[in-house]
C-alpha cells in the first residue's frame, strides 16, 4: 500500500499541530493556579473559555466561506495560538492578598489557594481540572497531589480577594494571554476538519485515518515535554515550564509553514444564510446537532473530573500515582483513539452515522457507570479502552456527518457549527459536574451521569426510528439530508459547464482552439488552491 502524497501534508499538520500544543494545554489549568489564581477563579475562567468558543468557532467559518478565505483564517488561528502561548512564560505571577495569600503550587505543596471573592461563591468547587490531573501526573511531583485534590474549598468565601484580582494588570495579562490562545485553538480545529474533509472529497471514511496523527502527537508531546519540564526544574521550589514553552513555539511555527503550502480546494460558490438555514434546520440534522451537544456535555465532565476521581479513589497511600496517570493518557491516546480513529470510518460505513453515534453513547454510558463503582485504582486503565468506542467513534461521526449535510461552499461554516455545539458544551458539562461532584461525591455523579446518558441513547435511538418514519428518510439520506440541494447544485454545474464548452468550442473553432486549451488550463489552475 502506496504513500498517499495528497494527504500527508494534512497528516503533517495533525502531528505538528498536536505536538504543540500539548505541552502546554494539558496543563494550562495548573500554570493558572501556580500563577497566582485561585481555583475557583480557574473554574470560571474555563466555563468561560468554552462558552467564547460558541462565537468564535462560528464566525470563523462564516468569515472563511463568505471571503473563501480558508488559508487565511487557518494561519491565523495557529498565530492566534503560538503567540500567547509563547508570551505566556512572561506574563508576570499575581501577587498574593496581604490578608489573603495565594500559595503556589509547588512539587511539595498541598495546600489549596483560598476561595474568591463572594461574586463567586455560586461557582461550584472544580478543585481540578483534567488537564491538572492529568498535568500534574505527567509533569509533576504528586506525593501531596491527593491531599490537594481531597481538600476541596467549601469554607465560606473570604471578601476582597475577587476585587483584587479584576484590579491586577497581571490577571489580566494572563486572563487575555488564555482567551486569545482559546479562540486562536476553536479557529483552528474548525478550519483543520474543514480542509481535511475537502481533501477527502467522498472518502470521509478516511477522517480518522488523518485524524489519529494528531493523537499521537498529543501522547509523544506529553511525554518528552513532562520529561524536559522535569529535568529542567529539578533543584527549583515549583515547576518552571519554560521547555514546554519552547517546544510549542517550535512545532507551531513548523505547522505555520505547512498549512502556508498546503493545497486544497476551494468551494465554487457561496451560499447565502437562508440556503445555510434551510439545509441545516431539518429535523435529522437538529437531532444529530443535539446529540452532539449531549456527547460535549460528558466528555466535559470526563475531561474536567475522571483524573480527580482516580485520585480520590487511589487515597493518600497510594505511591504510584504518578505512574499511574501516566499510563491512563497513555492508554486513551494509544490503545483507544488511535485504534478507533482508524477503524471509525468503517464503523460509520457499516453501521450509518445513526447507529454509530448509538454505540458511543452507549460506550459513554458503560464507561461513567464503571467509573463510579471502581475500588480499585489500578481498574481505571481496563475502562478507559472504552474512551476508543466512546469518543474515538463520536468524534469522527459528527464530524463526517457535518461535512455530509454542508452546503456547497458553507462547508467552514457548518463545521464550526457542529464544532461550538460540542465545545461549547464542554463548558456545560464542567459546570454541571462541579455541582454534582459537591453535592453528592464523585462516584455517585459519574452513576448518575452514565444513566442519563444512557436514557438520552434511548431517546435518540427512539426519535431517529420516528423521524425515519415519519419522513420516509433516514440520517443517511441526505448526505443523505441534502440531497436535493446536492442535486440542484449539480443540475447547476452541468449547464454552466455545458454553457462554457459550447463558448470554449466556437471560440476554437475561431481561433484554432487556443482559447479553448487556455480556457480548460486556466479554469483548472484556478480550482487548484
Amino acid at each position: 500500500m502506496g504513500i498517499d502524497w495528497r494527504l500527508l501534508p494534512m497528516k503533517v499538520h495533525y502531528f505538528l499541530r498536536f505536538m504543540g500544543t500539548g505541552p502546554l494545554t494539558v496543563i494550562l489549568p495548573v500554570i493558572t493556579r501556580q500563577m497566582g489564581v485561585p481555583d475557583h477563579v480557574v473554574g470560571v475562567i474555563w466555563m468561560v473559555l468554552s462558552l467564547v468558543s460558541l462565537l468564535t468557532k462560528t464566525t470563523a467559518g462564516a468569515i472563511a466561506d463568505s471571503t473563501r478565505s480558508h488559508r487565511a483564517v487557518f494561519l491565523v488561528g495557529i498565530v492566534f495560538m503560538v503567540t500567547p502561548l509563547t508570551a505566556l512564560y512572561w506574563v508576570p505571577d499575581i501577587p498574593p492578598s496581604p490578608s489573603f495569600p495565594t500559595h503556589t503550587l509547588s512539587s511539595n505543596s498541598s495546600t489549596l489557594p483560598p476561595a474568591t471573592a463572594s461574586l463567586l461563591t455560586s461557582v461550584p468547587s472544580l478543585s481540578t481540572s483534567p488537564a491538572e490531573v492529568d498535568g500534574g501526573g505527567l509533569f509533576q511531583s504528586t506525593e501531596n497531589s491527593s491531599d490537594a485534590v481531597s481538600t476541596t474549598t467549601t469554607a465560606p468565601v473570604p471578601q476582597g480577594r475577587g476585587t483584587e484580582l479584576l484590579k491586577s494588570y497581571e490577571f489580566w495579562l494572563l486572563f487575555l494571554c488564555l482567551l486569545v490562545q482559546y479562540c486562536g485553538h476553536t479557529t483552528v480545529i474548525t478550519m483543520q476538519e474543514t480542509v481535511c474533509f475537502q481533501l477527502l472529497g467522498e472518502e470521509r471514511h478516511k477522517y480518522g485515518q488523518q485524524r489519529l496523527w494528531g493523537t499521537v502527537g498529543v501522547g509523544l508531546s506529553a511525554i518528552i515535554s513532562g520529561a524536559l519540564v522535569d529535568l529542567y526544574s529539578k533543584g527549583m521550589g515549583q515547576k518552571d515550564y519554560l521547555p514546554a514553552h519552547i517546544l510549542t513555539a517550535v512545532f507551531l511555527v513548523v505547522d505555520l509553514f505547512v498549512v502556508a503550502f498546503l493545497k486544497f480546494p476551494h468551494p465554487e460558490r457561496k451560499i447565502s444564510s437562508a440556503a445555510l438555514q434551510g439545509a441545516l434546520w431539518r429535523p435529522h440534522v437538529v437531532l444529530v446537532l443535539v446529540t452532539t451537544g449531549v456527547v460535549g456535555v460528558v466528555s466535559g465532565v470526563l475531561w474536567t473530573f475522571e483524573f480527580l476521581l482516580v485520585v480520590d479513589v487511589a487515597g493518600k497511600g497510594f505511591v504510584h500515582q504518578k505512574l499511574l496517570l501516566g499510563l491512563l493518557t497513555g492508554v486513551q491516546c494509544f490503545l483507544a483513539e488511535v485504534p478507533f480513529f482508524v477503524l471509525a470510518g468503517r464503523i460509520i460505513q457499516r453501521l450509518g452515522h445513526a447507529n454509530a453515534l448509538f454505540v458511543s453513547l452507549l460506550g459513554f454510558t458503560l464507561r461513567l457507570i464503571l467509573y463510579s463503582v471502581v475500588t480499585n485504582p489500578w481498574v481505571f486503565l481496563p475502562i478507559d479502552l472504552l474512551h476508543g468506542i466512546s469518543f474515538g467513534v463520536a468524534y469522527p461521526c459528527f464530524t463526517s456527518y457535518a461535512s455530509s449535510v454542508a452546503p456547497k461552499g458553507a462547508a467552514a461554516t457548518t463545521q464550526a457549527i457542529f464544532g461550538a455545539m460540542f465545545f461549547g458544551s464542554t463548558g456545560v458539562g464542567g459546570f454541571v459536574g462541579g455541582q454534582l461532584f459537591k453535592a453528592v461525591g464523585g462516584a455517585k455523579t459519574f452513576l448518575l451521569m452514565g444513566a442519563a446518558t444512557g436514557v438520552y441513547a434511548l431517546m435518540f435511538s427512539l426519535a431517529h426510528l420516528i423521524l425515519a418514519r415519519l419522513t420516509r428518510s433516514s440520517l443517511e439520506t441526505i448526505g443523505g439530508l441534502n440531497a436535493e440541494s446536492r442535486r440542484e447544485d449539480a443540475k447547476k454545474d452541468t449547464k454552466e459547464k455545458g454553457e462554457e464548452a459550447e463558448v470554449m468550442l466556437e471560440g476554437g473553432q475561431k481561433n484554432g482552439g487556443k482559447e479553448m486549451v487556455m480556457g480548460v488550463s486556466f479554469r483548472q489552475t484556478d480550482e487548484r488552491n
